[in-house]
């Protein structure tokens, strides 16, 4: 038993101390300079104490506004990529003839670089050239500046993200719809469960852990939102599309404010944290009721 203790110690020590150094170390590095008056090019280590974060949250207007936009973002593409993903999975999981072409077209975008799915996603809305654009045009329609609009722009950022990860919930619920014994399917439909019936008494709360799971990551992905926005839009237009990772970004590489940068990371960090701290204590709660 010692034995074994210790070859397990030795296979996960590594993986502990390369975790410790560049997850938990780097997080402790970057509270620490969010607490310093590093707000220029030459590194400035001075104590500001809290200064950083209360000046993000009482003056800084932009940051209220990508806050607003990412609070806006974050229900419609949570919401969005569950159901279409509850609603594919269910597809593939019918038995329906070419599953596995239907599944690799449902979870192709997943795999597609967030960079080249806003640059197609660009060409789709260009309002001269674009796909929407010809079709518009097929339909007599007037043609709209997609990504030039303040009305428009984060609605077609929230459509674009919803075709990207909506292959990663569709494949979470088919892992989980796979998991449901047919034994129990079989009993509620012979005690006349059918339809939509069925779904929601049984297949529904059966996929509990698979729906915990897709939600906060989801929810973890929409706070964190950089990539398909900066190629897309970057913020704009007049910061309708701007979100907290973006500001970040440019506060920190672009404007040298390199502590603010950091003071918006961790409020970043603590916003998953509220997320991600009640999953942990709950998920295994879920998997001991589902079995």
């Amino acid at each position: 038993m010692k034995k074994r203790t210790a070859l397990s110690i030795g296979l996960i020590f590594p993986s502990v101390i390369i975790v410790g150094i560049f997850v938990y170390a780097f997080i402790a590095w970057t509270f620490a300079v969010s607490l310093t008056n590093w707000n220029t090019l030459l590194p400035n280590w001075s104590f500001a104490g809290l200064k950083n974060y209360i000046y993000l949250f009482t003056q800084d207007m932009r940051f209220h506004m990508d806050l607003i936009n990412n609070f806006i973002f974050l229900p419609f593409f949570v919401l969005g990529t569950m159901i279409l993903g509850f609603f594919l999975a269910t597809l593939l999981n019918s038995g329906v003839k070419f599953e596995s072409f239907f599944r690799t077209v449902f979870l192709l975008p997943m795999a597609i670089s967030l960079v080249v799915s806003g640059v197609i996603w660009v060409w789709i809305y260009d309002p001269t050239n674009g796909a929407l654009a010809s079709l518009f045009q097929i339909l007599h329609l007037p043609a709209i500046n997609w990504l030039g609009s303040m009305t428009y722009a984060l609605p077609a950022i929230i459509i674009a993200t919803i075709w990207q990860y909506t292959g990663f919930t569709t494949s979470i619920y088919l892992a989980g719809l796979r998991g449901i014994p047919q034994e129990v399917l079989e009993a509620a439909r012979l005690d006349g469960a059918h339809g939509f019936r069925l779904y929601w008494n049984i297949v529904i709360p059966m996929v509990q852990s698979s729906t915990v799971t897709a939600f906060v990551l989801m929810v973890q992905l929409s706070l964190q939102m950089f990539d398909i926005v900066w190629v897309m839009t970057q913020g704009g237009p007049a910061f309708a599309t701007d979100m907290p990772a973006v500001y970040m970004f440019i506060a920190g590489f672009k404007q040298n404010f390199v502590a603010r940068g950091a003071a918006i990371a961790m409020i970043i960090f603590a916003l998953t944290l509220i997320v991600v701290i009640p999953y942990i204590f709950t998920a295994g709660r879920i998997t001991e009721e589902e079995a």
